[in-house]
């Protein structure tokens, strides 16, 4: 159904101003503004202005500028409203910054008149304010252009020609007739203000005038625009010198001298620049503030806007940046632009767009993302969304509604439709069109339709992406689902005086966190409902609700009392262990793991550890000591809420622990204060965004009263139901006298976490957690081993990314691929296969063992450490070079041992490169291998159900999820607002060379998977 203009014209939707290179369109940087100067030739032939400082007009308040090609001046002055503090004055004048950004210090200067003769702007920071006359040239380029039509240039091939007796071109030579026009304008400017001219006069038939100027139409037109006047063959001077006619003539000397430096130009003749005429840049810096980050720290200054080093960006120059400004100055223009004209939104984010495709930049990309995730879009979307609808883009209104009413009969695309429909609607600001999908139509949906197959989702509220993900997962496990749905919330304001203290995660939980708690879970209930009851395709998360699971009760001005964070089991006085849980404010650090493998480096990369303890990572010197120094019963059970595989680890202090901790009360009053640093602060630091998982789940715990029996028969809470299990460690070490012993504690966790590196799967990291490995412990070597006791319903498993570079103490995130399964088996670390699988384990180990070793020679074969190039590369050049010099000297000096020593290089590259072959084999040979070893273990089955994406760097990113529908067989992509289905390659792709890539995986028991999840719960109300 192609959809064709009707006979009464619509209207168009609403055109996109393009902002070429004048001043229209946004705002725009001191260096966009003045490139949009250099450009702006209203009503002319267009070029690009070639300025220079003027050589007489330099004392008063302006500057100003002679272009070298039109002559034309442009005079430009700056000032400060009167309003502005005087010292904010005087820093602006003075160095041109614009001191109340104090993001980039650029000012941000609103164009308000734009025509021929003037331009003025003004900074919507500080009042600064800019203007320029632009004023004709007083000898018209005409006059210029006709005398060099009748005077010849002479160039290197003219001056060829004349040697050769061929030579047609005009007698009279153009540079003649330039200098001496100059020096009758300099002559003239010797005489004073109001002084009597004696009637000097120039004889057109002299000698000089005749060889050098000429009389004709041209030089006539000249002298007339000088006041002379022509009798008797003879031009007589202007009869009074005035301050104004002075004026005129230094104006003149100047045009004269431009059109000199432009044609020895041409003619590659060297021009006497014998008053130093100046390029206006540095003034320029110092007067608009030009002076900026460029994205690649060039120290090319100052701005100079013809300069052919700056490749041109028309998609920068719509945001009113300059192509090599950073990504951040770029990110800030954006924001102002669409705050100053949200209109705009497509056509300011289609460049971002494409900027961060020229630059291949992460966070512009990151940008782009997070901006669509809020529903903005692009003018690409919008060109796709006419496309979609199969309609012209001067259709009206109601055409495309009668259209989308039709397509979207077609169940499997109705979503499409929709959302094509609601951009388009956005961008022709059509009421019509918005009405119709909020209050018409199909918007109140059948529940029986396609959309009621289709999960609903969560409007980004402002750096809420990992919140929005965090919430769509917990709403797809059914049992706390229905836990949340079928809570008593009737006590939120309050609980009676008989309550009592109870015991969460190890630790006593307050009177107030249960009531923060409860309003928590009352506002998790009403999404959840919300959830399942709207017609609508996304809804909003309550602003409460978003505070709540971003700020922990020790930032809550509500909530004073509670002084220990709410994971903190701490408190307990019986030990002194690192048995501390992964609380929103208390994650786990290395100051508590005080033994160190035996692999460990400083040199080495150390972990910038994400929330929780490991049984791995405990200090072996207090692990089952209580105050009194001795030690703990046998099978002592304690609670942790992470196992973490020991990863290269080293002892680093954590006074001060880690976490989304808020600045002073004084600078964050108001809850939405708080949501928005909080969030802020979440906004793609992993270790933190994981600590808001633990205050969610924490909340989730201190409020569902709802318990159902574990595997042993006793109550559990439906979180610990959910997502504990239990590990078992052994250490094995010899007392001071020699005999073996054997400690055993068992612990709750979780999640797991994995350290990513490269070449390594799922299962290599789950193993670097169960291993056996040696540890220090008590001034001995003991053994470690970690088996599972229980296995959770639902494994959570955190991937540590964000590390830390000791090298350059900077924290980075490591994007290396890890290879998710679909099903992995837990059989090999189960408590119960532990001795069964002794001799398997330890073959295991002896291979990956020996896989590092290979791995590490393998390194140094491929790449030298000096040159950095592959080791049989570096031989190969080094023998071809010394043969080719040996070939092309004769001369060249060698011993008798010479050839000999040449076929030792050809014979070390031969053996260097069969080595890494035979390296490359063996350890495909292990790892296959490996594989086989626990194929035959296939009990303990898991599926993998969601996988959180991080997208970005350390420091900042964006996040979105993948569930599983086992109804349905399908994954989902939840990215905020939008849910789509996706292919199965999409969340197994490999993820090498990207930033997008998994930073959670959850699996749930095979058996139980649609027991346990049920991703699609739409009812009607």
């Amino acid at each position: 159904m192609a959809i064709q203009q009707d006979s009464k014209p619509a209207l168009p939707p609403r055109p996109i101003v393009a902002n070429e290179s004048g001043f229209s369109g946004c705002a725009k940087t001191p260096p966009s503004w003045l490139t949009a100067l250099v450009h702006h030739n209203e009503g002319d032939k267009k070029h690009v202005h070639e300025f220079f400082l003027s050589r007489y007009f330099t004392n008063g308040p302006e500057t100003v500028l002679i272009c070298k090609k039109c002559h034309k001046r442009f005079i430009l002055t700056t000032s400060i409203s009167t309003t502005t503090n005087d010292s904010i004055s005087q820093i602006n004048v003075e160095h041109g910054m614009c001191v109340a950004n104090n993001e980039n210090y650029l000012h941000h200067l609103h164009t308000t008149i734009s025509t021929k003769t003037n331009i003025a702007s003004q900074c919507c920071y500080c009042s600064f304010t800019v203007n320029v006359v632009i004023q004709e040239p007083y000898i018209d380029n005409k006059i210029f252009d006709d005398l060099q039509k009748t005077r010849h240039i002479p160039t290197y091939s003219s001056m060829a020609r004349k040697t050769n007796g061929v030579d047609n071109e005009p007698l009279i030579n153009f540079f003649d007739t330039i200098e001496t026009l100059s020096k009758i304008v300099e002559n003239l400017l010797t005489k004073t203000d109001g002084s009597e001219n004696p009637k000097s006069r120039i004889n057109i038939n002299s000698k000089v005038f005749t060889q050098k100027i000429v009389y004709d139409s041209a030089s006539k037109a000249f002298f007339d625009k000088l006041e002379y006047e022509l009798a008797d063959d003879q031009f007589f001077d202007p009869p009074l010198i005035t301050k104004d006619y002075i004026i005129k003539l230094q104006q003149v000397s100047e045009e004269i001298d431009m059109k000199t430096m432009e044609i020895s130009e041409k003619a590659s003749r060297e021009f006497n620049n014998k008053y130093e005429y100046k390029k206006p840049y540095n003034k320029l810096e110092s007067i608009l503030g030009t002076k900026y980050e460029q994205k690649q720290h060039r120290t090319i200054s100052p701005f100079d806007p013809t300069n052919a080093t700056r490749s041109p960006s028309p998609s920068c120059t719509t945001l009113g940046c300059v192509s090599d400004m950073d990504d951040k100055i770029l990110e800030w223009a954006y924001t102002k632009a669409i705050e100053e004209s949200p209109e705009k939104i497509p056509e300011y984010l289609q460049s971002i767009f494409e900027v961060s495709k020229e630059r291949n930049s992460e966070s512009l990309q990151q940008l782009v993302a997070v901006q669509k995730s809020l529903g903005n879009y692009t003018k690409d979307d919008v060109t796709e969304a006419y496309k979609t609808m199969n309609a012209d883009p001067n259709v009206s209104d109601r055409q495309l509604i009668d259209a989308y009413n039709y397509y979207q009969t077609d169940s499997t695309s109705a979503t499409k439709y929709r959302e094509s429909l609601l951009i388009i609607g956005k961008y022709r600001r059509s009421e019509l069109i918005s009405n119709f999908l909020i209050e018409g139509g199909s918007n109140e949906v059948d529940m029986t339709d396609y959309f009621s197959d289709m999960p609903v989702g969560l409007d980004n509220i402002g750096n809420t992406c990992y919140l929005n993900s965090l919430l769509q997962y917990y709403f797809t496990i059914r049992n706390l689902r229905e836990a949340v749905l079928s809570a008593d919330t009737s006590s939120v304001n309050g609980l009676d005086n008989n309550w009592e203290s109870f015991t969460s995660g190890g630790r006593k939980v307050s009177k107030s966190e249960v009531e923060r708690a409860k309003k928590f879970l009352s506002l998790l209930r009403n999404l959840f409902i919300n959830l399942m009851q709207t017609p609508q395709k996304s809804i909003a998360p309550d602003t409460d609700l978003a505070y709540l699971a971003l700020v922990n009760a020790k930032n809550d001005d509500e909530y004073k009392e509670t002084t220990k964070s709410p994971m903190d089991t701490s408190t307990n006085s019986d030990m002194v262990m690192d048995d501390s849980s992964p609380g929103p404010s208390a994650p786990a650090t290395a100051s508590a793991m005080n033994f160190s493998d035996s692999s460990s480096s400083p040199a080495e990369v150390e972990e910038v550890l994400m929330s929780g303890v490991s049984p791995n990572c405990a200090d072996q010197g207090t692990l089952f000591r209580s105050n009194n120094g001795q030690y703990q019963t046998e099978n002592e059970t304690s609670n942790s809420h992470s196992l973490k595989g020991k990863e290269k680890e080293d002892n680093f202090s954590t006074e001060k622990p880690y976490g989304p901790e808020l600045p002073d009360d004084s600078l964050t009053n108001t809850k939405e204060d708080k949501i928005k640093t909080a969030s802020s602060m979440l906004f793609g630091k992993q270790q933190d965004v994981t600590e808001c998982m633990d205050n969610v789940m924490f909340q989730l715990q201190a409020a569902l009263k709802v318990t159902i029996p574990d595997q042993n028969g006793e109550q559990q809470n439906i979180v610990e139901s959910l997502f504990y299990g239990q590990t078992r460690q052994f250490l094995n070490y010899k007392d001071q006298t020699g005999e073996p012993v054997q400690n055993i504690k068992e612990e709750q966790f979780n999640h797991l976490i994995v350290v990513v590196s490269e070449g390594r799967d799922l299962y290599d990291g789950l193993d670097v957690c169960f291993d056996t490995s040696t540890v220090e412990f008590d001034g001995t070597q003991a053994q470690r081993d970690v088996t599972l006791t229980r296995t959770p319903p639902i494994l959570q498993i955190q991937v540590q990314r964000v590390q830390f570079d000791r090298s350059t103490s900077n924290v980075y995130k490591s994007n290396a691929y890890l290879r998710l399964e679909p099903t992995i088996y837990l059989d090999r670390y189960l408590d119960k296969n532990r001795l069964p699988l002794q001799e398997r384990r330890k073959r295991a180990h002896e291979m990956k063992q020996e896989i590092e070793l290979l791995q590490t020679e393998l390194g140094d074969l491929t790449q030298d450490k000096t040159t950095l190039l592959p080791t049989v590369e570096l031989l190969k050049f080094t023998s071809d070079f010394v043969q080719s010099i040996k070939n092309d000297d004769s001369n060249f000096i060698f011993d008798e041992n010479f050839d000999w020593r040449l076929s030792e290089i050809e014979h070390e590259r031969l053996r260097v490169n069969k080595r890494i072959d035979d390296i490359q084999h063996r350890i495909t040979s292990l790892r296959n291998e490996l594989k086989e070893l626990y194929c035959d273990m296939k009990e303990c089955a898991y599926r993998l159900y969601a996988v959180f994406i991080h997208s970005g760097q350390a420091t900042f990113g964006h996040y979105w999820i993948y569930i599983y529908d086992f109804e349905k067989n399908r994954w989902l992509k939840y990215n905020d607002s939008y849910v789509t289905k996706v292919e199965d390659y999409e969340v197994f792709a490999d993820t090498t060379g990207k930033t997008a890539n998994p930073y959670c995986m959850v699996y749930v028991r095979a058996q139980d998977a649609q027991k346990l999840v049920d991703t699609i719960c739409r009812r009607a109300k």
